[in-house]
């Protein structure tokens, strides 16, 4: 199955007063990228979460946020010596608006201190499977993006079949026209010739042009681009991209080798539909 690396997943429990939100994002990224944002409460799990993500979602950009939630029990003090003590050194350095110097004074640390709610580790256990629940919602949506990523990438694959076949086509008339044009060429000099020495350049030349070796290698990274698609490997992102510099290295050669513009404006045409098929890939797992 093909998985995106973009997904999205969340869900929610409570513990008497106490409501849990978790929530899981995850983007491209050439590596795993994990991000927590846990309460004070539950700092100390963050490695094992960590390794969670690792295990499950493999790479990517992945951002899991746990918020509690206890807003009947929850409950801030003013430290009031600090306030006291923020607004006299305050006055003493400049004559502060005094309307506003409470409010400025509030944003600095430990004016205010707010209790955490604190969990036991008998709730570690229920916040580990909500976590997996989530991770579960993200890999099903990975999953649906995946297939959808797949249909446009096997859509693209056989269009670029398609200009490939043109270019084949092209390529054996072409050849054909060149020796033709220059065999007429040739008798038509009304010169001595070494008809052996000819014979090697003309040989020499139109093998420079021809694009047999690279069609056959195109045809070959193509079919393993597409059974890659089609394997039952989890992590195939970076394998189709390296395919895909193969598939552009022989693209290149073809056209810098045929000097035709039927065959060069095919060409332009399969460039333009690799860029889409590597474009596509860097989001795959």
């Amino acid at each position: 199955m093909l998985q995106s690396m973009t997904g999205f997943g969340s869900a929610s429990f409570k513990i008497d007063e106490l409501e849990i939100e978790i929530e899981i994002k995850t983007l491209n990224s050439k590596y795993l990228d994990s991000k927590v944002l846990l309460p004070n409460a539950i700092s100390g799990y963050e490695l094992e979460l960590n390794k969670l993500l690792k295990d499950n979602l493999i790479r990517g950009k992945v951002d899991l946020r746990i918020k509690f939630s206890d807003i009947a029990n929850e409950s801030v003090k003013f430290n009031k010596e600090v306030i006291s003590k923020y607004i006299n050194e305050l006055k003493e350095v400049s004559d502060f608006d005094e309307s506003q110097l409470l409010k400025s004074v509030l944003s600095l640390p430990n004016s205010i201190t707010k209790e955490d709610n604190i969990i036991e580790d008998n709730f570690k256990k229920r916040i580990f499977e909500c976590v997996n629940k989530v991770i579960d919602q993200v890999v099903n949506f990975r999953e649906i993006e995946g297939s959808n990523t797949k249909n446009d990438l096997l859509d693209n694959l056989d269009k670029l079949d398609f200009f490939k076949v043109n270019v084949e086509s092209f390529s054996k008339d072409h050849r054909a026209q060149v020796e033709e044009d220059l065999k007429s060429k040739i008798d038509s000099l009304n010169v001595e010739l070494d008809y052996g020495r000819l014979e090697q350049e003309l040989f020499y030349y139109l093998e420079k042009i021809d694009i047999n070796e690279e069609i056959v290698r195109l045809n070959s990274h193509l079919k393993f681009f597409s059974d890659v698609l089609n394997d039952n490997e989890v992590e195939k992102g970076k394998k189709l991209g390296f395919i895909c510099q193969e598939i552009g290295r022989e693209i290149n050669t073809i056209g810098s080798k045929a000097n035709n513009s039927s065959i060069q404006s095919n060409v332009v045409e399969m460039k333009t539909l690799l860029e889409k098929l590597k474009e596509q890939s860097l989001n795959i797992l």
